[in-house]
């Protein structure tokens, strides 16, 4: 049992948990692409920190496979969320179609035993993401902001699951837990604030005042 990597996997799994409740300040076309994506790590997390509870083969080859899956699949799932924030939403039979190629890689690669072809859906994720965080910059810096950061994280986490070993696997869990938290925080909405001006408080009317 290693209790600092059940540790780490449980922050990834409050932050899984936190950005599904934070989804819901998102764009409503965005919503369920970074909700897909907090499950995944989730599933991650929880993978993880029964690996790092019994460390037996079986433990530690499903630990082995979901990273590979959610490597390839959640890079793509957020970069469709980021787009349809960013941009506009993407076609149907687009997002399902990229989406059904990601999780066929990542399946070969945990099948294999090549984690290089998890590689190709978030490198070309994150290459979107670089993208559309460039073409936001003009508008909102805030928010392209986040999101750079987030994919550089994702880039780490890449480079994490390649390795072996108990810090890579440590590594990867808190890059992911990153990457997800400032997606999150790239596609919230915020909170629209009423500003009242000096002459608007001028004309105001008192209350209880007859009009």
């Amino acid at each position: 049992m290693n209790p600092l990597a059940i540790a780490f996997a449980v922050v990834l799994a409050c932050s899984a948990i936190l950005v599904a409740m934070l989804a819901g300040r998102a764009r409503p076309s965005s919503r369920d692409y970074l909700r897909f994506a907090a499950v995944l790590y989730f599933a991650l997390a929880l993978c993880a920190g029964l690996a790092a509870a019994d460390q037996d083969a079986t433990a530690l080859g499903l630990s082995a496979a979901v990273t590979q899956v959610v490597c390839a699949l959640a890079p793509v799932a957020l970069s469709f969320a980021i787009f349809a924030t960013f941009e506009h939403p993407a076609s149907a039979w687009i997002a399902g179609t990229s989406m059904v190629l990601a999780c066929i890689a990542g399946i070969a690669a945990a099948a294999l035993g090549k984690p290089v072809l998890s590689l190709a859906p978030l490198a070309v994720s994150v290459l979107a993401m670089l993208a559309l965080c460039f073409r936001r910059w003009r508008v909102e810096k805030r928010s392209a902001a986040h999101a750079f950061l987030s994919a550089c994280c994702l880039i780490c986490a890449a480079a994490a699951s390649l390795s072996v070993g108990e810090g890579a696997r440590i590594a990867l869990i808190l890059f992911s837990a990153a990457a997800l938290l400032g997606f999150a925080l790239a596609l919230a909405r915020r909170s629209g604030v009423a500003v009242v001006n000096a002459r608007d408080l001028r004309t105001a009317m008192p209350i209880g005042e007859k009009r």
